[in-house]
């Protein structure tokens, strides 16, 4: 921006703009028009889509998520499902479509003070043993050795929600959900067989988000312990339908 000395106009000269401005008269340059290339678009409207999903997903596990507002998970969870998104593209349409363990999403911490990944005896496997049913099998372990629980724990909560996101309509919806009471024994413990009606759509993504949640003796009360180094939550399976 630039005053007029000697003249007083108004209007347009090639690329300066002459205006008035409460009774002083100035000049500056019009605006440098940019023209996106083809790849600066896509890549925007990739971003787009990946923010949108990001909050979905988000909003439908708040119930177990231990840091539901975090701002700095948001933006790690939208730049995971930015770099799935512009990794999916590039995949040769003639390699067997990829089912299991998607990169980027599977392993999602939502709290980075409690990695579940350390939790190693934590597992599922999935399966469709007929059309339209997905079931979800947990790997047996033995609580006291395998879950890193405080001495005074009474039990503990596993907390799962499943979701479906359709990568061509950016719509995700909660497809189940789920809890699952481990005693602290040191007993093998066996989770039973989920079995979840699913429609198969190969657009399809879907999430298995996990919370563990050790409840302990407090003076005879039975509590959630709320030290969040100790309340892991993360995408323990991710793939297709």
């Amino acid at each position: 921006m630039g005053r007029q000395r000697d003249y007083k106009m108004v209007g347009t000269v090639g690329n300066l703009i002459f205006y008035n401005h409460l009774g002083d008269y100035r000049m500056r340059t019009k605006p440098v028009s940019v023209k996106r290339s083809m790849a600066s678009v896509k890549s925007g409207l990739n971003f787009g889509k990946a923010s949108k999903i990001s909050k979905q997903i988000r909003n439908g596990i708040a119930t177990i998520n231990p840091l539901p507002s975090d701002s700095r998970t948001m933006y790690r969870f939208t730049g995971a499902w930015n770099k799935f998104i512009s990794w999916l593209e590039k995949q040769d349409p003639a390699t067997p479509v990829r089912q299991n363990g998607l990169p980027f999403i599977q392993g999602f911490q939502f709290n980075e003070q409690s990695d579940l990944t350390s939790i190693n005896a934590i597992g599922v496997t999935t399966g469709h043993p007929e059309p339209g049913l997905m079931e979800i099998r947990f790997a047996p372990l033995v609580p006291t050795e395998a879950l890193q629980a405080p001495f005074n724990t009474d039990h503990i909560l596993l907390k799962w929600i499943l979701t479906a996101t359709s990568l061509a309509d950016v719509e995700t919806e909660k497809l189940a959900t789920g809890e699952i009471s481990i005693p602290y024994v040191q007993e093998l413990f066996q989770a039973p067989v989920i079995s979840i009606p699913v429609m198969t759509k190969p657009d399809r993504i879907l999430v298995m988000v996990l919370a563990v949640q050790y409840m302990v003796n407090r003076k005879n009360e039975i509590q959630l312990l709320g030290d969040l180094k100790k309340l892991p939550c993360g995408v323990l399976w991710a793939g297709r339908s």
